[in-house]
């Protein structure tokens, strides 16, 4: 009986690409002990909060871990950036969203936390893949280039103008919901001021 339970850890792990959580396997009827187990001997490492991984994968996904641990964080601004391709620059410690409130002390040395209020916090959320093809929470392109224009004094110069011309470019832009978006933050003459810059260079 507990060989079947091994294999079918394997099995559920196989499926998810060497990532299990302990939710998953508990909704399959594994008793946490068996992942504990498998850790111990070395074929499973916990990589986050009930959150496991077999190193035979090639799919370690810190990103991905993070936020099946920490699922009220949305990742946003240069994490946000860099996940939409607004940014080639890999951000030195990942940014995320919380609602104010939240208690964020357990992650405080892993991520840079921004609060907002309820009201705010679930606005633009959409889902992309991360750049190992899991798919994360992370806000949209309108709503980052608002968040980045509220806080563009923080923001690199370079970082900042180049998210801006790379979305202009895009396709699938959508510049009546950037100002919709920039309404609700208040930073609707701001944005016009950028575009203007922009269009006149």
């Amino acid at each position: 009986m507990q060989t079947d339970k091994y294999q079918k850890v394997r099995e559920l792990i196989e499926q998810n690409n060497g990532i299990l959580s302990a939710k998953e396997a508990r909704d399959k009827g594994i008793q946490s002990w068996y992942l504990t187990k498998m850790t111990r001997a070395g074929e499973l490492e916990r990589v986050g909060r009930g959150i496991y991984y077999d190193p035979r994968f090639e799919s370690y996904d810190e990103q991905y871990f993070f936020q099946l641990s920490n699922q009220v964080c949305i990742y946003s601004y240069q994490s946000a950036l860099y996940l939409h391709q607004l940014t080639d620059r890999l951000p030195f410690i990942d940014e995320v969203t919380v609602y104010q409130g939240y208690n964020a002390w357990r992650i405080k040395d892993q991520v840079s936390v921004h609060w907002v209020s309820k009201k705010h916090y679930p606005i633009g959320v959409t889902e992309v893949k991360t750049p190992m093809g899991n798919p994360v929470r992370v806000y949209n392109k309108e709503r980052t280039l608002c968040d980045i224009l509220r806080d563009r004094k923080k923001q690199d110069p370079e970082i900042f103008s180049k998210a801006f011309h790379l979305y202009l470019r895009q396709e699938d832009k959508d510049i009546w919901k950037l100002r919709d978006f920039a309404m609700i933050f208040g930073v609707e003459e701001a944005l016009e001021e950028v575009l203007e810059v922009i269009t006149y260079e």
